[in-house]
């Protein structure tokens, strides 16, 4: 069979990955899988995050930990000192963002909504981390929403910066595909107090199904998108078979 003959991998074609929450981002938060050299394992960089797991201290030597600011969050939202979550969350509410729907929780945040869709502040807990991870990835889905996505909601640093050139440089565009993402089901893969790594299961309305994992890190008292000096996702998207292995969360229920 000729190249020209062979048929498109839908999970490295351009309608599929700007409909995975980028919105026509192709190189912008690590949806692109094409080629050896985005799927090197990024945790050992020296700009890359830090552990997700920590280790405690010794009882003996710890010192009492006292308050701090930064853990606070920024519109007041109660943390938690619970490192996993095994259950989807309750009283979740969903409204389309861009073409995704979002999932909303009156402790977990959203905190602050503005009236174009804009959504930020989330809980310093498992939960609040999830609900970051769902909301960053359907704001991505309106290209209005990107820059000042990447601006506010992604972590300091070369990552940051790599993904705000791309943008300068490209712009952001509408999916034309008419292919829409939907989350069906997550895994909370590490929790610490500043960093967390959330596998979500999103599904498309064709039928495709894939793994996408977003790692936060906690600064200024919110949940931030974590990425690769590349400007990348640190680990990235896949396409999985179906969504089984997940806990079960969707706007269906």
């Amino acid at each position: 069979m000729s190249d020209d003959e062979r048929p498109e991998n839908p999970l490295t074609s351009k309608s599929f990955l700007a409909s995975a929450g980028i919105v026509g981002l192709i190189a912008v938060l690590g949806i692109v899988v094409i080629g050896a050299n985005l799927i090197s394992d990024n945790e050992g960089d020296e700009d890359g995050p830090a552990a997700i797991v920590e280790a405690a201290p010794d009882e003996e030597d710890a010192p009492e930990p006292a308050p701090s600011d930064s853990e606070a969050s920024m519109c007041g939202l109660q943390g938690s000192d619970e490192t996993t979550l095994d259950t989807a969350p309750q009283e979740v509410t969903w409204e389309f963002v861009g073409t995704m729907r979002a999932p909303a929780n009156p402790d977990a945040g959203p905190g602050l909504v503005a009236d174009d869709g804009f959504r930020q502040c989330y809980a310093h807990s498992p939960t609040g981390a999830l609900l970051a991870s769902a909301n960053m990835t359907a704001l991505g889905t309106d290209p209005k929403l990107v820059p000042q996505m990447l601006e506010e909601l992604v972590a300091e640093g070369t990552g940051q910066d790599a993904a705000l050139a791309a943008v300068d440089a490209e712009g952001a565009a509408a999916d034309p595909s008419g292919v829409r993402m939907s989350i069906v089901g997550f895994n909370l893969m590490g929790y610490g107090s500043e960093h967390a790594r959330v596998d979500l299961a999103l599904e498309g309305s064709n039928g495709v199904f894939m793994s996408y994992t977003v790692d936060m890190k906690w600064e200024d008292g919110d949940w931030k998108r974590e990425l690769a000096p590349t400007g990348d996702s640190i680990i990235p998207a896949a396409q999985i078979p179906d969504a089984s292995g997940y806990i079960p969360w969707s706007a269906e229920g």
